[in-house]
């Protein structure tokens, strides 16, 4: 099942962008020229090319994207561009070549395009369309500081043109780009001013959102960032300080559990499906920040064995309760015939967890841990979302990769 069944009312913030690689002869805008400046295409496309009048260029060009023809495409753009016509043709062959780009897959050169619309129509009633576009492309490349600037356009030129739905993917596509700069703090904010209009316009009856994607979606990053929250919790000595530490994590961890629940509420099976593993994830966390809290250092080898029976005894509901998350999420996606990255994660981390607690022996010491080992290393928030290892369908303007915490 396709995760982004992207609305109608979506339709002016989201294009496909998933294709084929770069075909060989396309044309592009050259990096470092003046936003807009478009080289010409190799002679060997260039021999193949309509000849006739240049005002039929872009008409030709349009064609040839309808037939699927993109590199075909971009280089009668690019060879109209260059004579440095403008006017309204001028206006489409901007528009042609950054979404020519875009089906080739050259992100870069698409942005380019953008920014020559934009150079020289920044007043034109569809430049935040434009900015939207951009932003998707820009967050392609993991460009998030211009992603999310170009989202800040949309919201600021769109103003009141926009509907709820097209505000609420413009914020959710600007705070995951904070999110990926590390700026948690805005990003949050960012979110919570996406689920927010969300509430307002379902509750006003101002829009019936037919797709809740970006909604659960700022709800799953708002669930994340309190995820992140908790993992960082430390559990210290002296025993004062423990009993202090774990009150905050465990505070922690349930504000983490309520978010996700949020995140099932939107009702979006991809997102459910993401919410349903963290969850899963966030109960064998904290089992393994307990079972790996310092000990002190007083205790002798039987005590020891002691205070590891009993804390195995005391954790054994939070296993229970990360493999009934497991197994819940996996009759979800078989009811609804659905699978995906984070419902084949799912599988192997049941499958995992069970092993874990079938295997162990003697208790003498903490249980292996359960926690994939992902979630054990500090998280990286400068780098790049590897969304070449989604699928085509999967990625049609960008749309976050189902990554782990």
């Amino acid at each position: 099942m396709d995760p982004r069944l992207v609305s109608g009312l979506l339709a002016l913030l989201v294009c496909a962008c998933a294709g084929p690689g770069p075909e060989p002869g396309g044309a592009v805008v050259a990096p470092g020229d003046e936003a807009g400046k478009v080289e010409s295409a190799p002679d060997s496309l260039d021999s193949n090319l309509d000849s006739g009048d240049p005002s039929s260029w872009v008409s030709q060009a349009e064609r040839a994207l309808e037939r699927g023809e993109p590199a075909r495409a971009a280089t009668l753009f690019a060879r109209f561009l260059g004579r440095g016509s403008d006017g309204d043709e001028a206006r489409r062959a901007y528009r042609g070549l950054a979404q020519a780009h875009e089906q080739l897959g050259d992100f870069d050169a698409a942005i380019r395009a953008y920014d020559g619309f934009l150079a020289r129509f920044p007043e034109d009633p569809q430049a935040h369309q434009m900015l939207a576009r951009r932003g998707a492309c820009e967050a392609e490349v993991a460009a998030w500081d211009r992603s999310a600037a170009s989202y800040l356009g949309v919201l600021e030129l769109g103003g009141d043109a926009l509907v709820p739905s097209q505000r609420v993917e413009a914020l959710a596509r600007r705070g995951f780009a904070l999110y990926q700069l590390g700026n948690f703090d805005d990003a949050d904010a960012v979110f919570a001013e996406a689920d927010a209009i969300y509430e307002r316009a379902t509750e006003a009856g101002e829009e019936r959102f037919s797709d809740t994607y970006f909604v659960a979606m700022a709800r799953f990053y708002r669930a994340a960032i309190l995820h992140l929250e908790f993992r960082a919790a430390p559990i210290r000595l002296p025993e004062a300080q423990m009993d202090k530490d774990f009150a905050a994590k465990l505070a922690l961890l349930e504000q983490a559990q309520d978010a996700y629940n949020e995140v099932v509420s939107a009702r979006h099976l991809y997102w459910v499906s993401a919410a349903g593993y963290q969850l899963g994830s966030l109960f064998e966390e904290f089992y393994d920040a307990i079972m790996y809290a310092p000990v002190p250092d007083w205790l002798d080898e039987e005590q020891r064995r002691i205070y590891y029976l009993e804390l195995e005894e005391q954790l054994r509901p939070v296993v229970d309760k990360a493999t009934w998350v497991f197994e819940k999420n996996l009759e979800t996606a078989r009811k609804f015939g659905y699978d995906n990255f984070f419902i084949q994660q799912t599988e192997a981390q049941l499958a995992h967890l069970q092993a874990v607690l079938l295997g162990r022996g003697e208790i003498g010491g903490p249980v292996s841990r359960l926690a994939p080992r992902e979630s054990r290393r500090d998280p990286d928030p400068d780098a790049p979302t590897p969304t070449d290892q989604l699928p085509a369908a999967e990625r049609k303007l960008f749309v976050p990769m189902p990554t782990t915490l």
